[in-house]
C-alpha cells in the first residue's frame, strides 16, 4: 500500500491559486482571442475550431497515462517518470497518423500545409504538457495555476508577434499555441524535477495498457460531445453556427474556472479526505460561480463586442452557454467526489469484473450516454430547423439548450450519488446569502448597463465595459462581507496570510 500525507494538500491554497491564475488568464486569453478574431475571418475562425475538434481524436491516447498518473501520484506512488516517457512515445505515433490522414480532413475544410504542420506540433506538445500537468494534479495542484499563467502570457506575446506583427493569420495563431505549450511543459518539468527521478516502472506501464479501457471510457463522452461541431457543420453546410457557439464559449468558458477552486479536492479524497473537505470546497466554488454566471447573463451582449460586432447577435447563445457551464461545474464537482472516494484500483490485482462495476466506469458511462443523447438531439433539431430555413444563430441556441437539458439531469444524479457515498451537507442559509449578493450585483449592473460598449472600436468597448465589471465585483463581495460572517472570516484570514508573507 502506498500513501500520501493528506495534510500536504491545502484545499483553499490550491483552489485559490488555480482560480486566480485562470482569472488572470481571462485577460491574457481575451487579448489573444481579440487579436485572432480581428485578424481571422469568421470562416477561418470556424476552420480553427473544426480542426481543434479533430485533434481530440489524436490526443485521446494520452488519457491512458494521464488518468493513472493523477490517481497513483496522488496516493504516493513514484510513477511520474514512467508516465511522461510513455506519453512521449505515444505522441509520435499519434502525430504520424494525423499526418497520414490530413489530406482527408483538408477535403472537407481546406487549410494550407504549414498550418497542418503546426497542428502536428500541437499534438506532440499537448501530450507532453498534459502528462506533466496530470502529475501536478496528483502531488502539487497549485503548480498548475502558475503554469496556466505562463502559458497564457507566452501565448499573447507570441501571438502579437506572429499574428499581429507578421500577420501569419491561422498559421501564426496555431503556432502561438504550440510554442506556449512547449514553454509550459518546460516549466512543469523544472518544478516536478524531484518527482521525475528514479527508475522506469515498466510493470506499471504494462498495467496501464491492460486497464487502458478505463481512462478511454472516461474521455469518450468528451469526444462525443465535441462532435456537435461536425454535426452542425455538415448538416447546415456552414461553419457559422460552430463559430457562434465557440465565440460564446470564449466568455461562458470563464465560468468553468470556478471549478478550479476545487482542484485540491480530488487528490485530497484520493489520500483519504472526508465530507468536511467536500463542504469546504463546495462553498468556495459557489462563492465565485454564482456572481460569474449572473454577470454573464446581464452583460452578454456588450461582452461579445470585445470580439467583433459580427458576434453581437449571438448574445442569447452566450446566456444559455453561461447556464450550461454553471451546471457543468456542479456536475464535474459531484463526479469528482464520487471518483475521489472510489478505492477499487488500490488493489492492483482487482479483477476486470470489479473494475467494470466500479464508479471508475459507471460515471463515464453515464456521461457517455448523455453525450449520445446530446448529439442525437442536435442532429434532430438541426434537421427540423433546416427544413424551416431558420436563421443560423437559432441553430447555435438550440444546440446550447440541448446541452443544458442533458447536463441538468446528469448533475442531479451525481449529486444524489455523491451524498450517498460521502457524508456532507450544504449550508443553505449561506447559499441564500450568496444569491442575495448576486442579485444586488446584477441590479447594479443593469443600472450601469454599458450601452456605449456596443462599438466597433475596442478601446471604447473596454473603457465602457471594464469599469462596470469592476463595480459589480466590489458590490458583490461588499454585500457578502456585510451579510455573511463566514465570508468576513475568510477575507480576514486571507488578508492576514497575505500581510504575514509581505512582512516576513
Amino acid at each position: 500500500m502506498f500513501e500520501t500525507d493528506v495534510s500536504s494538500i491545502r484545499l483553499k491554497y490550491s483552489g485559490l491559486v488555480n482560480f486566480a491564475s485562470r482569472m488572470i488568464s481571462v485577460f491574457t486569453g481575451l487579448l489573444f482571442t481579440m487579436l485572432v478574431t480581428r485578424r481571422l475571418t469568421e470562416e477561418l475562425f470556424g476552420t480553427w475550431q473544426f480542426y481543434a475538434s479533430l485533434l481530440s481524436y489524436f490526443t485521446l491516447p494520452s488519457s491512458i497515462a494521464n488518468y493513472w498518473l493523477t490517481r497513483l501520484t496522488g496516493r504516493g506512488k513514484p510513477v511520474a517518470k514512467s508516465g511522461v516517457l510513455f506519453n512521449s512515445m505515444v505522441s509520435l505515433v499519434s502525430a504520424i497518423f494525423f499526418t497520414l490522414l490530413s489530406p482527408v480532413f483538408a477535403s472537407s475544410v481546406n487549410v494550407d500545409p504549414s498550418t497542418i504542420l503546426a497542428f502536428i506540433v500541437w499534438i506532440i506538445a499537448m501530450y507532453h504538457t498534459s502528462s506533466l500537468e496530470s502529475v501536478c494534479y496528483g502531488v502539487e495542484p497549485h503548480i498548475v495555476g502558475y503554469g496556466v499563467i505562463l502559458f497564457e502570457i507566452s501565448k499573447v506575446i507570441i501571438g502579437v508577434t506572429l499574428v499581429g506583427y507578421f500577420r501569419l493569420s491561422l498559421f501564426g495563431a496555431v503556432l502561438s499555441i504550440d510554442l506556449a505549450l512547449i514553454i509550459q511543459a518546460l516549466y512543469y518539468s523544472l518544478r516536478l524535477s524531484k518527482h521525475l527521478k528514479g527508475s522506469l516502472l515498466l510493470n506499471e506501464v504494462g498495467r496501464w495498457f491492460k486497464m487502458g479501457w478505463i481512462p478511454l471510457t472516461a474521455v469518450a463522452p468528451g469526444i462525443v460531445y465535441s462532435q456537435d461541431a461536425l454535426v452542425l457543420t455538415f448538416l447546415t453546410g456552414s461553419l457559422l453556427p460552430v463559430a457562434y457557439i465557440r465565440a460564446a464559449n470564449i466568455f461562458a468558458g470563464v465560468i468553468l474556472f470556478a471549478g478550479s477552486l476545487a482542484t485540491g479536492l480530488y487528490p485530497k479524497l484520493l489520500a483519504g479526505g472526508t465530507g468536511s473537505d467536500v463542504e469546504e470546497s463546495l462553498e468556495l466554488v459557489l462563492l465565485f460561480l454564482i456572481p460569474m454566471t449572473l454577470g454573464q447573463l446581464v452583460l452578454a451582449e456588450p461582452m461579445l463586442y470585445l470580439l467583433r460586432e459580427g458576434y453581437a447577435p449571438v448574445h442569447n447563445v452566450l446566456r444559455v452557454m453561461a447556464l450550461c457551464y454553471a451546471i457543468g461545474v456542479m456536475k464535474s464537482f459531484f463526479s469528482t467526489v464520487i471518483l475521489g472516494v472510489e478505492k477499487v484500483d488500490v488493489n492492483e490485482d482487482a479483477s476486470w469484473e470489479k473494475l467494470f462495476h466500479s464508479y471508475l466506469i459507471r460515471i463515464p458511462l453515464v456521461d457517455f450516454f448523455g453525450s449520445i443523447v446530446y448529439v442525437t438531439a442536435i442532429a434532430i433539431v438541426t434537421k427540423i430547423l433546416n427544413d424551416l430555413r431558420s436563421p443560423l444563430v437559432l441553430f447555435s441556441i438550440s444546440a446550447a439548450l440541448c446541452y443544458l437539458v442533458v447536463n441538468i439531469f446528469i448533475m442531479f444524479y451525481y449529486l444524489r450519488l455523491s451524498r450517498r457515498l460521502v457524508d456532507f451537507s450544504l449550508d443553505l442559509r449561506r447559499v441564500f446569502k450568496l444569491f442575495v449578493s448576486g442579485i444586488v450585483m446584477s441590479s447594479i449592473l443593469l443600472l450601469l448597463y454599458p450601452e456605449s460598449a456596443k462599438s466597433q472600436q475596442i478601446i471604447i468597448v473596454l473603457t465602457s465595459l471594464m469599469p462596470v465589471i469592476v463595480v459589480g465585483m466590489i458590490v458583490y463581495f461588499g454585500t457578502l462581507f456585510l451579510i455573511d460572517q463566514k465570508s468576513r472570516e475568510m477575507f480576514k484570514t486571507i488578508l492576514r496570510q497575505f500581510l504575514a508573507k509581505k512582512l516576513g
